[in-house]
């Protein structure tokens, strides 16, 4: 997922780059093309940031639905131990927690 932000992020700085260049010259022109890419680089940009957020809200919606249909695939991280301390007894053989 970091992979997806950081391209959305280089493409939303570059898209918005190239609108305020194209704003710049629009206002400096008064050309009515400039302000039309202008325009358009700034909606681009503005898709990017919809879809990034998009894909991350179903990517955690997506992740929730797996884990309530299938909880056997939730990493369930190991049971620790304590070291036994000199003079304490060995500890009851673990027993599986029933389901």
């Amino acid at each position: 997922m970091k992979v997806v932000f950081i391209v959305a992020a280089v493409l939303t700085v570059l898209l918005l780059a190239a609108s305020m260049l194209y704003w710049t010259l629009h206002a400096s022109t008064g050309e009515d093309v400039a302000r039309q890419r202008a325009v358009g680089f700034f909606r681009w940009a503005v898709v990017v940031v919809l879809g990034t957020f998009n894909i991350w809200i179903f990517g955690r919606v997506g992740t929730a639905i797996v884990e309530i249909w299938f909880p056997e695939l939730i990493y369930k991280p190991p049971v620790v131990v304590a070291p036994l301390e000199e003079g304490d007894a060995e500890p009851a053989a673990a027993s599986e927690p029933s389901k």
